[in-house]
């Protein structure tokens, strides 16, 4: 009979030559789980039962800690323009100085038709903002940018504010903010102030601002709340909070309410087609939340001057051009009403930068509206036509999935703001390409052309041709 070591002895020995599992195996199983895990989840959203709200607050947190992890993490040097004009056709160009936000770091710069650096504007946020009382800190100086700018004739600038959302700050605004032409902080607007400004001929201001909110109009319920929405602010010269229009609101008492039916869609069940043709219901889930993170997305801001509201007899000087890009549509806000009175839904999908013209048209930048990429579009309001497309069937093909933007210059020319591909071209009628200039790979947030006539502070023999 075995003693007692032997005994043990003998089941060690059992134990060690016993299967164990493999670290596939193991692998396999945990994968599974998860899966299992991510599946019960959306379905705990796509139904809305008890613990939904947890995950979704969950869900968009994660979502908006990966997109602020994929900003910049610290200043890098600001690439030179300088010879790094592939075209240039000085005959056939609209010469001016060009307003830029590229790569990182919180600057504005202007470039001549060399791409020569001739102005810039720089101060770190912590600056402006030590201890900024609309977000959640810290905030790294090197993660915020100017992603668009204002420029006055003495040279002061009114510039849009961004940096990564996370889990403390749901919004990419970071604020608003006025500098003088040496970068003196003149004021400052603790709003979470984000893409767009315009400035009218009285010198109010326009601004897109983001509000968290935790109940939205009658009928869109299904709208998972806490949400973004955007309200539109007028400011005064001086930065002083002179009105607010929220955007939302202004659509959904208003007859283009249709325009909201995407968040009025029923909930479908697991065995019918899904919303999204060829995703499986937990997808759709997933990217409804996405959209509900931030309703409209506003994109853009642009007023109806005097000088241009003679030839849009359907609008009123004062109104404002909006560019909700979510629903895919642009319209015109009345803000004496508080009510959109003008919209349309076209061939561009998530659009941005739309302009009135001096002809009556609109001009839009179509991120995702063509197969073959981004393009610019002159659209007629009153006869739904589209007289001008860039770059058309036989032009070079570039795409902007995201930013994007488009001017139309005083010679009939088109600035055109290639955003991911780093490129702002200017294009004649005929669609022949006659400047461009590279921002050596780094995304160009904004471009606007000024003609020297709109600078007067560039005094000397400063030109914008050399």
């Amino acid at each position: 009979m075995p003693t007692v070591d032997e005994a043990t002895a003998v089941a060690d020995s059992r134990a060690a030559r016993a299967p164990r599992p493999s670290r596939l195996l193991r692998w396999v199983s945990l994968l599974g789980m998860m899966s299992l895990a991510f599946v019960l989840g959306a379905a705990v959203m796509f139904f809305n039962l008890p613990s939904s709200s947890f995950l979704r607050r969950a869900f968009v947190g994660g979502v908006a800690w990966y997109e602020g992890r994929q900003g910049p993490d610290r200043v890098e040097e600001r690439p030179s323009l300088r010879n790094v004009s592939q075209v240039d056709k000085p005959d056939k160009t609209c010469d001016g100085f060009t307003l830029c936000m590229w790569g990182k770091g919180s600057q504005a710069v202007l470039i001549d038709m060399r791409g020569e650096v001739v102005h810039s504007w720089h101060v770190p946020f912590s600056k402006i903002w030590s201890d900024p009382p609309h977000l959640r800190g810290p905030i790294d100086d090197a993660s915020v940018y100017f992603n668009d700018g204002y420029v006055y004739p003495n040279g002061d600038i009114v510039v849009v504010i961004e940096g990564p959302t996370d889990v403390r700050n749901a919004s990419n605004g970071f604020g608003l903010a006025k500098l003088d032409k040496d970068g003196h902080v003149l004021w400052k607007y603790a709003e979470t102030c984000h893409h767009d400004v315009d400035v009218g001929d009285d010198g109010l201001i326009y601004a897109i601002v983001n509000e968290t909110v935790w109940t939205v109009p009658k009928g869109l319920e299904r709208i998972q709340i806490p949400c973004l929405v955007d309200v539109i602010h007028v400011i005064s010269p001086d930065g002083k909070t002179l009105k607010k229009v929220p955007v939302l609101e202004a659509i959904h008492d208003s007859p283009y309410a249709a325009l909201l039916g995407v968040y009025e869609r029923p909930r479908t069940m697991m065995g019918e087609a899904p919303p999204t043709q060829g995703q499986p219901p937990e997808m759709s889930a997933l990217q409804d939340d996405l959209r509900n993170r931030d309703v409209l997305h506003t994109n853009a801001v642009h007023v109806l001057n005097r000088s241009l509201a003679v030839t849009f007899p359907m609008f009123k000087a004062g109104q404002l051009l909006i560019s909700p890009r979510s629903l895919d549509a642009i319209a015109v806000l009345d803000l004496d009403s508080g009510k959109v009175v003008w919209a349309a839904r076209g061939p561009w999908r998530a659009q941005h930068d739309p302009s009135f013209l001096d002809n009556g048209h609109l001009l839009v930048f179509d991120n995702l509206g063509s197969h073959r990429g981004s393009r610019v579009l002159e659209y007629d309001v009153q006869t739904q036509a589209f007289p001008w497309v860039y770059p058309g069937e036989t032009g070079k093909p570039f795409l902007s999935k995201i930013r994007g933007m488009a001017q139309r210059l005083r010679n009939g020319n088109t600035l055109v703001v290639n955003s991911v591909g780093g490129e702002i071209l200017e294009v004649t009628p005929g669609q022949e390409v006659v400047w461009s200039c590279s921002s050596g790979g780094a995304e160009i947030k904004r471009a606007r052309r000024y003609m020297p006539t709109q600078l007067s502070f560039l005094k000397g023999d400063l030109r914008a041709r050399p």
